[in-house]
């Protein structure tokens, strides 16, 4: 175990925490590296609307100039 998780397992036994208890929730804080938190969510979200502008005003052009050239040029 980590020096954190071994702490945090020590603290819970000095609470009298059933050991197999503290030893579950030490764990548990360990894989903290996993968890997603609210700036991966917000980067990820950033990156998807900055792709979503680019379909947007970079399509969107080239869709309407083939329609007109089919509605007005045949």
């Amino acid at each position: 175990m980590s020096r954190i998780v071994t702490e945090v397992y020590d603290a819970f036994r000095a609470a009298n925490v059933d050991e197999n208890l503290a030893r579950a929730a030490a764990g548990a804080i360990a894989d903290r590296e996993k968890l997603v938190t609210k700036l991966d969510l917000e980067r990820a979200v950033g990156g998807l609307k900055s792709d979503l502008n680019l379909v947007k005003f970079g399509y969107g052009p080239t869709i309407i100039g083939l329609l007109v050239k089919l509605v007005f040029f045949p």
